[in-house]
């Protein structure tokens, strides 16, 4: 095969794989964006929801997908700085103002995902608080002690999962 004609087949090749990636790829693609479509997007309006390009909870189907809660007030400046407890309790204040807006009760949380930072130091406290948050309702449940968060005076992040549906 000489050169040129190589270059040929090689181009030929190159084409019938994009097209057959726009054939087999693009209807997935546009499918997934059909379904997007229905999503409920929730903010609170803080500036690092724009910056970052996050929303704090999604609602897909009969489920919503909260992000990581942190200690902030409604302007979005950290709340309880060097407090560990008082940033526990301000990020699930945090996480029932996305449960009022979904209409939900802390009971259809089904799992809930703990950042600490410190984790040794703040394991007992964050336990605590989760038992006393949740009540009798057991949800899965992972604490990560992890090196830093997004903020530096950032103690705390808890992420959560929860059904629109409450349980029979």
């Amino acid at each position: 095969m000489t050169k040129s004609r190589r270059k040929f087949g090689i181009a030929t090749v190159v084409a019938a794989t994009a097209a057959a990636m726009i054939t087999f790829v693009g209807p997935q693609a546009s499918a997934q964006d059909t379904a997007r479509r229905g999503w409920e997007h929730f903010g609170f309006g803080v500036s690092w929801e724009e910056s970052y390009g996050y929303s704090q909870a999604i609602k897909a189907g009969d489920e919503i997908y909260i992000s990581g809660q942190l200690s902030h007030d409604a302007a979005g400046n950290l709340v309880g700085v060097g407090d560990f407890e008082k940033q526990v309790r301000t990020s699930f204040e945090n996480m029932d103002k996305v449960l009022k807006h979904y209409k939900v009760s802390r009971s259809q949380i089904i799992s809930m995902k703990i950042y600490t930072k410190d984790l040794r130091k703040n394991f007992d406290t964050a336990a605590r608080l989760h038992k006393e948050y949740v009540g009798n309702h057991r949800t899965t449940d992972t604490i990560v002690g992890v090196s830093d968060l997004a903020f530096a005076d950032q103690l705390v992040e808890i992420e959560a999962i929860v059904k629109v549906k409450p349980r029979s």
